[in-house]
């Protein structure tokens, strides 16, 4: 039992039936657990940014060691559960700084039900917790959040206080931040005819990279288009049809 009173198994959702049997259901209880980033995002408080490398390295480690086991493993095996502090999130804890409903990237069956609990496990006591759900019929377990600071389930371990993080930036969204800064300075320049202002817009029109955000509904619709086609082939398809209106 989880602290908050749930089963950890790996139920059916009562959103549809299993597509497999029951042999195959235990078969993939028995498979080696995978893991996926479809649906990690960093929030505020659950930031890695702060985060130096030995902890991404233990990162590394635990999800290499997880990948040795299976969801039988850290869900009914009484050894791994507790070395692992793997339990469903109590949503109800004291101090608990979100809401489940806040992670509303997460797919409606997953939100809106029990069947399948967004569960903790422990990447080691000083480095918080990693945290995602089992989706139906899968050993793939989805990573939805880092906790470095064991921020999600406060406990007197930090007197139940909140403990800020930082969020964490590419190498080409810090480089792009940078940019941002000397062009808007830049700006302030009475030389309009400045040299450095076209080096400036020179960079900007090279790079040849768009970053955009999806809504959810948005991003829902991509996810089933991209099971077909490149990214390449949706951005270039939208070009081209507002170039022929």
């Amino acid at each position: 039992m989880a602290p908050s009173g749930k089963r950890l198994t790996h139920n059916i959702a009562k959103y549809g039936n299993s597509l497999i049997n029951k042999e195959q259901e235990k078969a993939i209880r028995e498979t080696n657990i995978a893991f996926s980033f479809e649906y990690y995002k960093e929030i505020d408080l659950f930031g890695v940014g702060h985060c130096d490398a030995k902890w991404h390295i233990s990162i590394y480690d635990r999800l290499a060691s997880l990948s040795c086991l299976t969801p039988k493993d850290i869900l009914e095996d009484g050894r791994y559960k507790e070395t692992l502090k793997c339990h469903a999130i109590d949503w109800s804890a004291k101090n608990i700084p979100i809401e489940k409903k806040s992670l509303n990237w997460l797919p409606h069956h997953v939100l809106d039900g029990d069947e399948f609990p967004i569960m903790q496990l422990s990447i080691s006591k000083g480095t918080g917790r990693i945290i995602g759900f089992f989706d139906k019929d899968s050993f793939v377990f989805n990573i939805i959040l880092f906790d470095p600071n064991h921020n999600l389930q406060p406990s007197n371990y930090s007197d139940y206080k909140m403990r800020p993080t930082l969020i964490g930036t590419s190498q080409y969204d810090d480089l792009l931040g940078k940019l941002i800064v000397i062009r808007d300075e830049m700006s302030k320049c009475p030389q309009t005819s400045c040299i450095l202002n076209a080096h400036i817009d020179n960079i900007e029109n090279t790079h040849n990279i768009i970053y955009v955000g999806l809504d959810a509904d948005f991003y829902e619709q991509y996810i089933e288009i991209i099971k077909t086609h490149s990214l390449r082939d949706i951005v270039e398809e939208g070009i081209f049809k507002f170039m022929t209106e």
